[in-house]
């Protein structure tokens, strides 16, 4: 079983639809895969009450450790386990890059979101876990994306050459409990899916 967390450091950047949108994209390729729910605020939780399916599973952290709970998932059969993180929670993005196997680091592509990601790749780099980063919430424009790019290349990790457009197909399909995998399945939002999940697998969740 694989663990892999997604993290970020500062709200706002769509990480909980992103750890959903990959969880299902991992479920579709035929992979037995859950949710931990480590943000306070159960964005994953409330989605996976809305959702018909009964998969991916989705557990809350509650009082337990992430280790248990990643204990736990393994003996009942998950493959991959995708933590959603809280942000501005140094200390519970730490557990989980301790926890996991691999962590996918998500920001914006705006001024304000790449300041904030320095210090969760400090926390990986130091843990030595294998990393990649995730432009998120973009706009369709790419003026903005070449600037966030250069910037990022200083941090000295895979990142992602696509990137995910603010589309309105995401909250749509959250309001289902479902991914725009799922309700719009020719969209470029599924298609946009398909590709970071895609490179996740070949660059960060290497078996």
């Amino acid at each position: 079983m694989k663990a892999l967390a997604i993290l970020a450091q500062k709200g706002g950047v769509g990480k909980s639809a992103l750890a959903r949108s990959i969880a299902v994209a991992a479920l579709l390729d035929g992979r037995p895969t859950a949710i931990i729910d480590a943000d306070s605020q159960g964005t994953c939780v409330r989605w996976a009450q809305r959702r018909a399916a009964p998969a991916p599973t989705v557990v809350d952290l509650g009082a337990h450790t992430l280790r248990r709970q990643l204990n736990e998932l393994a003996s009942r059969g998950a493959d991959l386990v995708v933590i959603d993180t809280p942000p501005h929670a140094q200390a519970t993005i730490a557990q989980a890059a301790e926890a996991c196997d691999a962590a996918l680091l998500v920001t914006g592509p705006y001024p304000e979101d790449l300041e904030a990601i320095g210090a969760t790749v400090g926390i990986v780099q130091s843990l030595g876990r294998p990393a990649g980063i995730l432009l998120n919430k973009c706009p369709p424009r790419a003026a903005a994306l070449s600037l966030a790019r250069s910037a990022l290349t200083a941090f000295q990790l895979p990142i992602w050459p696509g990137q995910m457009t603010q589309l309105i197909s995401h909250p749509y399909a959250a309001a289902e409990g479902l991914t725009a995998s799922e309700r719009e399945p020719n969209s470029k939002a599924a298609a946009e899916i398909a590709a970071a999940w895609d490179w996740v697998k070949a660059m960060i969740l290497v078996s």
